[in-house]
C-alpha cells in the first residue's frame, strides 16, 4: 500500500515532533523541515502529497514557500499553520493555493478531531479531482479511438465495394446480440469492453487496403500466388492497428478472424480457445451475413439454410458455443436481418434450391482454385456439381468446409 507522503515545515521543533509522532502512528510517511529553504528543497525533490506549512518561519516565510511551490507542482496540498487567528494571512495563503489552515498550539483532541479531519478532507478532494481528470482523459481517449476506428472503416469501404457499410453494420449488430447471449450462458469473455469487440469486428478486413486492386477486383478465379497475397490481409490489418496503443486488442480480432476452430485456418493455424474470443465471434457473424446476402457473383441463401451451414461447420470452422448462441437468438425470433424478406421460404436440406445452379456457377467464378479445374482456373465442362455452400469467397470469406470431390477429368 502506498503511504501518503507528508512534509511538516515549522521552525518550532516541539510542534514538528508532536505532528510527526501523531501522523507516523497513523501510517503517514513523514518528513520534517525547519525552514523555508529546506521545505522547498524537499518539495522540489520528493513531491509530497501534503504539506503542513508554518506561515511565520524565519527567512523564507510560508507565503514565499507557497508561491514557489505552486510553480513546482500545483497538485500538492497545503495546510498552513498559524499561531494566531490572522484572517489576512490566511486569505493570502488561500489565494496562493492553500487548501485549509490550523492554529497552534495543538492539543491531542484538536489533532484527532480537527486536524485529522481537515487532512482527510483535503486528501479526499485531491483524490476526487484526480479521479475526475482520469475519467475525462479516458472519455477523450475513447472518443479519439472511435474516431480512428470510423476513419479506418471509411478507408476500407472506399477501396473495396464488397466491404459495404450495410454488411459491416449487420455483422456488428449480430455480434452485439451474441455477446449478450454468451454472457447469459456464463461464458467467460475477460475484461475486454464490448465496444472493443465490436470495433475489431468492424475493422476485420482493414488489411485489404494493401491488397492489390487487380487481385481484389479480379472477376475470374485467383491463382495460387494471388491467393497467397489475398491471405495476407489479416496480418496486414493487425499490423496497422498494433501501431496505436488503444487499438491493440482490436488488432487481435483482425489478425485471427480467418482462423478455424479445428486449426485449419490462417495465418497461424490456431485451434479452439487459442483463437481470441472476439475473432471467433467475428468468424461466425461475418460468414453468416455473407451467406444470406446477395453478392455480385451469387445470390444469398435463405436464413434457414445459413443456420444449417453454421450447424454443419460447428466444431470445424466455427466455435460450437458461438454457433449455439446464434441459433438461440434465431429461434427466439430476434435474428431478423433487415435486408431479408419476412418470413423467409422454408428450407429443405434434401431439396435442391431453385437458384442453386446460378449460385454454383457464380460461386465457381469466385472460389479458391481446387483440383479438377482447367488450366485457366475455370470449372471443366460437365463437372459442375453443387458445391459446399461453405466454400470461400475472397470478399466475404464464408465457411471453408471441405468441398465434395470433383470428378476426375477424362
Amino acid at each position: 500500500m502506498v503511504k501518503v507522503k507528508l512534509l511538516i515545515a515549522d521552525d518550532e521543533k516541539k510542534i514538528c515532533e508532536l505532528l510527526e509522532t501523531f501522523f507516523v502512528d497513523r501510517g503517514f510517511d513523514v518528513h520534517v523541515a525547519h525552514d523555508g529553504k529546506a521545505a522547498l528543497t524537499y518539495i522540489r525533490e520528493q513531491r509530497p502529497h501534503l504539506v503542513f506549512l508554518d506561515l511565520h518561519m524565519p527567512g523564507l516565510n510560508g507565503l514565499d514557500v507557497l508561491k514557489e511551490a505552486h510553480q513546482i507542482d500545483d497538485t500538492i496540498k497545503f495546510i498552513v499553520i498559524t499561531a494566531v487567528e490572522d484572517a489576512e494571512m490566511v486569505r493570502q495563503a488561500r489565494a496562493l493555493g492553500a487548501a485549509d489552515y490550523v492554529t497552534k498550539p495543538f492539543s491531542l483532541d484538536y489533532l484527532q478531531h480537527e486536524v485529522l479531519t481537515k487532512v482527510s478532507a483535503s486528501l479526499y478532494e485531491d483524490l476526487r479531482q484526480a479521479h475526475e481528470r482520469l475519467k475525462q482523459s479516458l472519455a477523450d481517449m475513447r472518443q479519439v479511438t472511435r474516431g480512428i476506428v470510423s476513419a479506418f472503416s471509411l478507408v476500407v469501404s472506399k477501396i473495396d465495394p464488397h466491404y459495404t457499410h450495410e454488411h459491416v453494420a449487420r455483422s456488428v449488430d449480430y455480434a452485439s446480440m451474441v455477446l449478450v447471449k454468451l454472457r447469459e450462458k456464463g461464458m467467460a469473455l475477460g475484461k475486454t469492453p464490448d465496444e472493443v469487440f465490436l470495433a475489431g469486428i468492424l475493422l476485420h478486413d482493414i488489411g485489404k487496403i494493401f491488397t492489390p486492386k487487380e487481385i481484389l477486383f479480379k472477376p475470374g478465379p485467383l491463382s495460387s500466388e494471388e491467393w497467397t497475397v489475398m491471405r495476407r490481409h489479416p496480418v496486414d490489418g493487425a499490423e496497422i492497428l498494433e501501431q496505436i496503443t488503444g487499438l491493440r486488442e482490436m488488432a487481435q480480432i483482425v489478425r485471427y478472424h480467418q482462423e478455424a476452430y479445428d486449426g485449419s485456418g490462417y495465418p497461424e493455424g490456431l485451434k479452439g480457445e487459442q483463437i481470441p474470443i472476439g475473432a471467433r465471434i467475428a468468424t461466425v457473424v461475418d460468414a453468416f451475413d455473407a451467406m444470406i446476402t446477395n453478392r455480385p457473383y451469387r445470390k444469398g441463401m435463405p436464413i434457414e439454410q445459413a443456420i444449417a451451414e453454421l450447424k454443419r461447420n460447428a466444431g470445424k470452422q466455427f466455435d460450437p458455443d458461438i454457433v449455439a448462441a446464434v441459433i438461440e437468438i434465431y429461434e427466439e425470433g430476434i435474428l431478423k436481418p433487415p435486408h431479408m424478406p419476412d418470413p423467409t421460404p422454408a428450407y429443405n436440406p434434401y431439396e435442391k434450391p431453385q437458384d442453386v445452379n446460378g449460385y454454383a456457377k457464380a460461386r465457381g467464378n469466385h472460389a479458391e482454385p481446387r483440383a479438377g479445374r482447367g488450366s485457366n482456373g475455370a470449372p471443366r465442362p460437365k463437372a459442375v456439381r453443387r458445391p459446399s455452400l461453405s466454400q470461400p469467397s475472397r470478399h466475404d470469406e464464408a465457411p471453408r468446409a471441405k468441398s465434395r470431390k470433383t470428378p476426375k477429368s477424362k
